[in-house]
């Protein structure tokens, strides 16, 4: 490709000076606008250079002439020769530089671009990661919310476990209290009845020696009278069984409502401890991918200032 160019450049430079040479021979001073009308290729950046060419070779030609008159003509000719070659690979030499700092530059410019497309990429993750960053905040406060009205709601229920706590053992205090009452009055009036039993078979027994058949009869009536007391007195000790019975079913009920109560107690606290372990979990992936993106970041920043750089030392050598 630079052989190419090169000679692409040669034959353009020889057409440019072979105008010249004829504006030259007519009288007319060459210049951009008469060459260009007799040759019109070529971009006046390119055109200017070659006519600044010819005025350069034409004056170097004289100021050698000037210097050695007595050469002969072929060697004057034969270093003329030898000037435009190396005037030519001079040129091919600044041609294959100038396009070496040209793809240079092309190199660093896509690498910059490339550079700076990273950074807005990362700047578009950073603004991503703030709005997650804010929909986490949110999520957090609402978990925030729903543990303070759980620690609530536990406040609420530990205070009803207490009261149902001492309800619970103030009935179990009356119940005693009410059983004690009954048995001790039971036991006194069946002390009463007894005592009042042993009296009238006393009383009949003194009787019994004055008169067989009203003890007999009074017999009868004690008999009676006593298993009336004895069955009166099992009908009570069973209504007194059936009331300690019922009792008992109460407070078996009231314990297994307060082992429900802290049963979901315990489920709470287990709720409210996996709550804490998820906002922490949260929030250490929060600080993670925030310390992640700020090193991303300045890592680019970095990046793209070497790269700024070093276009600038290119310009430096090409100068």
């Amino acid at each position: 490709m630079s052989k190419a160019v090169t000679d692409q450049t040669k034959g353009r430079r020889e057409a440019v000076w072979e105008v010249c040479d004829q504006l030259s021979a007519q009288g007319i001073k060459p210049s951009l606008r008469s060459v260009k009308i007799h040759y019109p290729r070529g971009s006046d950046t390119d055109v200017q250079k070659d006519v600044n060419g010819w005025y350069e070779h034409v004056f170097s030609q004289h100021a050698r002439r000037r210097m050695i008159p007595s050469l002969p003509d072929v060697v004057v000719k034969a270093m003329e020769a030898f000037w435009e070659t190396a005037s030519l690979e001079a040129d091919s030499q600044f041609v294959k530089e100038r396009r070496a700092l040209e793809d240079m530059r092309s190199a660093l410019q896509e690498k910059l671009d490339g550079a700076l497309a990273e950074l807005a990429q990362a700047k578009a993750s950073a603004a991503k990661s703030d709005q997650d960053n804010v929909d986490l905040r949110l999520e957090l406060s609402h978990r925030s919310t729903l543990l303070a009205e759980a620690e609530q709601e536990i406040k609420e229920l530990r205070r009803d476990q207490e009261a149902l706590r001492n309800q619970i053992q103030q009935r179990d205090t009356d119940h005693k209290v009410e059983l004690s009452h009954m048995r001790d009055t039971h036991e006194r009036n069946l002390k009463a009845q007894r005592e009042d039993f042993e009296l009238q078979v006393k009383l009949v027994r003194e009787a019994a020696a004055q008169q067989s058949d009203e003890h007999q009869r009074a017999m009868t009536r004690a008999d009676e009278h006593y298993r009336d007391l004895e069955r009166r007195s099992l009908v009570e000790v069973d209504a007194l069984r059936t009331k300690t019975k019922s009792a008992d079913e109460t407070i078996e009920r009231l314990r297994s409502t307060v082992h429900e109560r802290e049963m979901e107690l315990v489920g709470l606290k287990t709720e409210l401890r996996l709550i804490r372990e998820s906002q922490q979990a949260q929030l250490d992936d929060l600080a993670k991918r925030n310390s992640a993106l700020t090193s991303q970041i300045e890592q680019l920043q970095a990046k793209i200032e070497r790269q700024e750089t070093a276009p600038s030392q290119s310009k430096d050598l090409e100068g």
